[in-house]
């Protein structure tokens, strides 16, 4: 049995949140985009020694969490890696939170499906990806309205400016719907390519 990498990404990763927990862009914007990050790493931590996760979905988990925690230090429309890839490609806009959106699907269905296929047996590998596509989108929605929701507190707290930097909207109208479109096409990218073949 291969020793779990988990302990070790925990500490690489508590070290990297401390850092950028320093000064962040909008210190109440960090509050509200961590509260979900601290509940899942809660379950992530909780269930190690009943129910571990494999060391390739740990591994897929660091990385979201260090995506996740470098918005949230400067929000997702202001990420300077955004800014830079933005001007290199010569678009308008800061496609950071897109990219994390898709990350999000990508990097998470796998540990989704550990958990998943423990209670439930599928009968063959499109099932499967089906009701894994579908619990990214509703992931995906269920975010959008919180965020919805939040956005408008910030409103009525008399601070649109802040409001505006959480939703990340960019003026898009339809940011929430093409937001949870990625994430949906990051987990049917990642079953499609990355499942063994015994599960096809």
């Amino acid at each position: 049995m291969n020793k779990s990498i988990a302990p070790i990404l925990l500490s690489i990763f508590g070290i990297f949140w401390v850092a950028l927990a320093i000064n962040p862009l909008y210190r109440d914007i960090w509050v509200a985009e961590n509260l979900i990050l601290v509940i899942c790493i809660g379950y992530v931590v909780s269930t190690y020694k009943s129910t571990p996760f494999s060391n390739t979905s740990y591994w897929l988990i660091f990385i979201f969490c260090i995506l996740q925690t470098i918005g949230a230090h400067y929000t997702y429309a202001e990420v300077p890696i955004g800014f830079w890839t933005a001007e290199l490609l010569e678009i308008e806009r800061n496609h950071y939170d897109r990219f994390v959106h898709f990350a999000f699907g990508f990097l998470l269905v796998l540990p989704f499906k550990e958990v998943i296929t423990r209670t439930i047996k599928f009968s063959s590998f499109r099932s499967m990806v089906f009701l894994l596509v579908l619990v990214f989108l509703g992931i995906g929605s269920f975010y959008e309205i919180i965020e919805w929701l939040y956005a408008i507190f910030y409103e009525q707290q008399q601070s649109p400016q802040t409001a505006d930097s959480f939703l990340g909207s960019q003026g898009d109208i339809w940011d929430a719907e093409k937001d949870m479109l990625i994430a949906g096409l990051g987990a049917w990218l990642y079953l499609l390519f990355f499942t063994p073949k015994t599960q096809q």
